[in-house]
């Protein structure tokens, strides 16, 4: 029963293991909370040798944009970003790179890993 146990799961971690992910270069770019108009980006790109990942936000009582840096590593078709107490998720999902914050969707709107300008956010 040990052996057949073993080889189901050795089969298992095979096929995930094999699985195609997206490729890093994906997740770089700029990214939007969906379905709303309130400025909220993150922006994952890659400085030097390290991937970091950046959350934009409005302060709502001083009305100006607040940045948040995140340090992050890439395996497997995930991005593991150390958020602290924000949750940040970033992994393929049947190939496709998608972002998540808090359980809210973002989607890609640039390649570009340039950060959002205060006036281009109050535009959003």
């Amino acid at each position: 029963m040990k052996k057949l146990f073993f080889g189901i799961t050795t089969a298992c971690c095979a096929l995930f293991t094999n699985a195609s992910a997206a490729p890093v270069e994906d997740f770089i770019g700029t990214w939007k909370l969906e379905r709303t108009t309130v400025p909220n980006y993150v922006v994952i790109k890659q400085e030097g040798e390290r991937l970091v990942a950046l959350r934009y936000a409005r302060n709502v009582l001083t009305n100006k944009i607040v940045e948040r840096r995140f340090p992050a590593s890439y395996a497997n078709g995930d991005i593991t970003i150390a958020a602290g107490e924000t949750v940040i998720q970033a992994r393929s999902v049947n190939d496709v790179a998608t972002v998540t914050m808090l359980a809210e969707a973002y989607k890609k709107i640039s390649s570009s890993t340039a950060v959002p300008t205060s006036e281009e956010m109050s535009q959003i």
